[in-house]
């Protein structure tokens, strides 16, 4: 008869491999995400839904300085629809990661444009939402600042600490919790 503390030890074990196995598939879903960007607070017309490759490439050579063509995208499309201001979210998955990082490098153009658009990494839904509680501690000067690179996120403390890793909610912990 299998005793309750093997049992247990079993469990605990099974327990650490669907873990490890869940980090391993968050990390393969972020990989397939390298190449892709999202648009946000796009302006869009409904005629223009077939065209996002066309907005995309203008957007990145007006506003950035990117010079870039369609054959640049694989594909992109509108994520949601077009908001009651006319703007929209894109996503788009560039040909290699070199056009996707040129891209990238440039969105600080971006700022206190009128639009207010945006470029941000695609992140998996687990990324995503460790963003959202970055955000919400800056908001509430807990941290400094926060970015992604690589679909990998960052944060400081303060202005003059060392930039940390954020892998997960105990990386979180220990950032909030930090002298």
């Amino acid at each position: 008869m299998v005793k309750n503390s093997e049992l247990k030890e079993s469990n605990k074990q099974m327990n650490g491999r669907v873990d490890s196995t869940e980090i391993d598939l968050e990390e393969l879903q972020q990989y397939g995400r390298r190449n892709s960007l999202r648009f946000h607070n796009v302006p869009l017309k409904k005629t223009e839904l077939g065209s996002t490759d066309d907005k995309i490439v203008g957007l990145c050579k007006s506003l950035l300085g990117v010079n870039m063509t369609v054959d640049d995208i694989d594909r992109s499309h509108i994520i949601g629809s077009i908001n009651k201001h006319g703007n929209a979210q894109l996503i788009c998955r560039l040909r290699n990661w070199k056009i996707k990082n040129s891209i990238f490098q440039q969105k600080r153009k971006l700022k206190n444009n009128p639009d207010k658009t945006v470029i941000t990494e695609d992140l998996t839904q687990y990324r995503q939402y460790l963003i959202k509680k970055l955000n919400a501690a800056r908001k509430r000067h807990k941290i400094d600042s926060f970015w992604t690179m690589g679909g990998r996120i960052f944060a400081k403390k303060t202005p003059e600490a060392t930039k940390k890793f954020i892998g997960g909610m105990e990386d979180l912990s220990e950032l909030f919790f930090s002298n």
